[in-house]
C-alpha cells in the first residue's frame, strides 16, 4: 500500500547527526578565559592545577600561570603531598604557587619550615589567613615572622617541636586583630620528655577574637581567667590537655558561662 504521508515515509539517517560528533570533538582549549578560571577555582591550586590541569595544553597552562586570582588561596595538605610523592619537591611547589599570586595571596595553608616562612613574609604580605602545618621553625624566627602580619585575621600553628613558653602571649601580642586562633602544641620537648605548654596569665587584649582553640596544653585558672577577661567577643573556646577544676571559683564559672561554645580539658591535673 503506498505511503499516504511523506513525513511517515522519510528514510532513517544512516549515520548519527553531525552535532553529536561535533560535541565529542569539542575544542576545550578554546574555552573563554573567565570560564576556564571558574573551572580552575574549583580545583585545588597545587596538586590539581600544577600537577594536572595546566599540562593539558598551552592555553590551560597560560590560564594557570597568568591569572593571579587563581592563587589567592594556596592550600595543600601534608598527606596529599606524601601521596603525590612530593616529599622533596613540596617547598618549590608552594613557592611557585605563592609567586603566581603576585602579592595577592590572602590564604596560605601547608607545611612550613624556616626557609618557606621567610619566603612567605617576603612574597605574600597580604595574607589574612595563615595555617602553618608540621611547623618546624625556631621560636625567634616565628615570632619575628608573625609580627609582619598585624592585619592577620585567622592563624593556625601546628608545631612539630615544643615551642617556647608563652607562645600564646607572643602570638597575641604580634597579631592583635585576630578573629580566629588555633595552636597545636607538640607534647614532646627536644629531649623527648612529655611536656605541656602552660597557659598562664598575661594574655593581651584581643578585642576582635571570636574563636580560640588550644590543643595539648596545661591550662591554669589564671590563664583561663586572663583569656576570658581579655577576649570580650569570644564565642568559641576549645582547649585540650589538663586543667585544675578544683580551683575554679563561682566568679570564673560565671565568666565561662558567657562563652557560647566552651570545651575545657577533661583531665584534671589534680586527678
Amino acid at each position: 500500500m503506498p505511503c499516504s504521508s511523506p513525513r511517515r515515509c522519510r528514510p532513517k539517517p544512516a549515520h548519527p547527526p553531525a552535532a553529536a560528533g561535533a560535541a565529542a570533538a569539542r575544542d576545550w582549549a578554546s574555552l573563554p578565559r573567565d570560564v576556564l578560571s571558574a573551572i580552575f577555582l574549583r580545583l585545588g591550586p597545587c596538586r590539581e592545577i600544577m600537577r594536572g590541569a595546566e599540562f593539558a595544553c598551552a592555553a590551560w597552562r597560560r590560564a594557570a600561570v597568568e591569572d593571579p586570582g587563581l592563587w589567592r588561596r594556596v592550600d595543600i595538605d601534608v598527606f596529599v603531598l606524601a601521596a603525590a610523592g612530593l616529599r622533596k619537591g613540596w617547598r618549590a611547589m608552594l613557592r611557585a604557587a605563592v609567586d603566581r599570586g603576585a602579592g595577592r595571596c590572602e590564604h596560605f595553608s601547608g607545611p612550613c619550615d624556616e626557609e618557606l616562612l621567610l619566603y612567605l613574609v617576603e612574597r605574600a604580605n597580604s595574607l589574612k589567613s595563615l595555617h602553618l602545618l608540621c611547623l618546624h621553625v625556631p621560636n625567634e624566627v616565628l615570632n619575628a615572622a608573625v609580627k609582619k602580619y598585624p592585619h592577620l585575621e585567622d592563624l593556625e600553628l601546628k608545631f612539630v617541636r615544643f615551642p617556647s613558653d608563652n607562645m600564646l602571649i607572643s602570638v597575641c601580642q604580634a597579631c592583635p586583630r585576630l578573629k580566629k586562633l588555633n595552636l597545636y602544641f607538640s607534647q614532646c620537648s627536644d629531649d623527648g620528655q612529655l611536656v605541656l605548654e602552660i597557659i598562664k596569665g598575661g594574655i593581651p587584649m584581643m578585642s576582635e577574637l571570636l574563636s580560640l582553640e588550644l590543643f595539648l596544653c596545661d591550662l591554669t585558672n589564671e590563664g583561663l581567667t586572663s583569656i576570658l577577661d581579655n577576649c570580650p567577643l569570644l564565642e568559641s573556646l576549645y582547649i585540650t590537655g589538663s586543667f585544675d577544676y578544683y580551683g575554679m571559683d563561682e566568679e570564673l564559672q560565671a565568666k565561662c558561662s558567657r562563652v557560647k561554645n566552651l570545651t575545657l580539658p577533661i583531665y584534671s591535673i589534680n586527678g
